[in-house]
């Protein structure tokens, strides 16, 4: 009995401490939470003269539009899962159908269930909670927009490692967007964050969309150059990580491992 779970131990730890991604579940994940409370702790422990309705009405907006993100990439890259999980992809890439195609479809299936999926949370929250996030106006629609294209570029990126490298990457589809997180300011300004890991948040356009919408809902203060930013970052990460899924689906051919995924 014992050799026998020993035998399951260690084949268990091969595949825990043999692949990457898992690691950085196992390994990430405590530091994440550290990190994110600490920072968040700091921040309102520093803000005292914020009221409860105040700081209620920013954590939700934080809340409501990091999960924008989140559904983004995970309506993205389920997607593409269900091709590989039903092994449809062969089939789909014997069609008529092109790789470019095939991108625009995933934004847009992404786009719809994000949209779906958020809008009655967003109500929910403003009858239980008293909560407006409506009063970001026009702006409101940029965040929305911006934060789904961050999630569009993340799940790029997951699906063309899932392609390549095999279902030990598929972890990253959920992993992935919480090791942003604690550098993402998504519930916390970035002067909370330590000197030298500022200068590593400021190339995420997520800095940049959190700190814009906290200005509008504190100060009710529009920066010009924060919004630039933010187009332009989106604009390469996204092309970035498209015309990398694109050349993962071109390796994928070429080397014959479309046959190979599925579960």
């Amino acid at each position: 009995m014992i050799n026998r779970i020993l035998a399951l131990l260690i084949r268990y730890k091969n595949i825990s401490f043999g692949s990457v991604p898992r690691l950085l579940s196992i390994f990430y994940w405590p530091t994440v939470q550290i990190l994110f409370w600490g920072y968040f702790t700091n921040f309102f422990m520093s803000n005292e003269s914020f009221g409860i309705w105040s700081t209620l009405n920013i954590i939700l907006s934080a809340v409501v539009l990091w999960d924008v993100l989140f559904r983004g990439q995970l309506g993205l890259t389920m997607s593409f899962f269900e091709e590989l999980w039903s092994r449809n992809l062969p089939n789909l890439f014997i069609t008529p159908l092109k790789d470019i195609e095939l991108v625009y479809g995933l934004i847009l299936t992404s786009f719809i269930r994000t949209l779906i999926g958020v809008t009655p949370a967003v109500f929910f929250a403003n009858y239980f909670f008293n909560f407006h996030l409506f009063e970001l106006g026009l702006y409101l629609i940029f965040l929305f927009f911006n934060l789904i294209v961050v999630g569009w570029s993340i799940g790029f990126i997951v699906s063309g490692l899932v392609l390549r490298y095999g279902q030990a990457f598929e972890e990253l589809a959920w992993a992935i967007i919480f090791i942003i997180l604690p550098f993402s300011c998504v519930y916390y300004p970035l002067n909370s964050l330590p000197e030298m890991v500022q200068g590593i948040a400021l190339i995420l356009p997520t800095v940049h969309i959190f700190e814009s919408m906290r200005f509008l809902l504190i100060e009710n203060k529009l920066i010009l150059s924060n919004f630039i930013i933010i187009v332009a970052l989106n604009i390469f990460y996204l092309t970035a990580s498209t015309l990398f899924f694109l050349k993962m689906i071109f390796v994928a051919r070429k080397r014959g491992i479309l046959f190979n995924q599925g579960e």
